[in-house]
């Protein structure tokens, strides 16, 4: 998983990538919800006359690192980290921070699956037990925005390609 300041014009950033390893098993979704839809019908005769798109949420991730190094958790909230002392503050004012985001999957085949939102709109907290059966996790979950090129016009929230291994 990596992370970078967004990118001009709604293109994904092609420097500034920071990654975040140790992802927790089972613990990355993407979830694209279906499109809404408005049927249009007339009076006084059945059936659907016409179906336009209604209002959809945007797609949706969420992921979980055992990487809890505190300028990545700084990155994905806002908040602040001291080098010296090894502490991290988080916002007192939180705030969704917007990122480009990148997920690449392990090779299969000898290809790699990479899953790109150019404008991740996302908070970031801590997962799981403070125990000695599992691991504190720092988790991101957001969704993706559309973001608008130099035109002003919407392009793709989301995409995906194969890389080679």
């Amino acid at each position: 998983m990596e992370f970078a300041p967004i990118g001009a014009n709604g293109a994904m950033p092609t420097t500034g990538w920071v990654k975040i390893v140790d992802i927790e098993d089972d613990s990355v979704s993407f979830t694209v919800p279906p499109l809404e839809k408005i049927k249009v019908r007339v009076e006084d005769k059945g059936g659907v006359r016409f179906v336009l798109p209604g209002d959809t949420d945007g797609a949706t991730f969420a992921v979980k690192s055992i990487d809890m190094a505190g300028d990545k958790a700084a990155l994905l909230t806002g908040g602040d980290w001291d080098e010296a002392t090894q502490a991290y503050d988080y916002p007192a004012n939180p705030d969704i921070v917007q990122l480009a985001l990148r997920f690449t999957s392990k090779a299969f085949q000898g290809k790699k699956f990479q899953l790109s939102i150019p404008v991740a709109a996302g908070n970031a907290g801590i997962a799981n037990n403070l125990s000695r059966k599992g691991f504190v996790a720092l988790s991101y979950t957001g969704e993706a925005t559309t973001p608008s090129n130099a035109a002003g016009e919407a392009v793709s929230p989301w995409g995906y390609k194969f890389i080679n291994a």
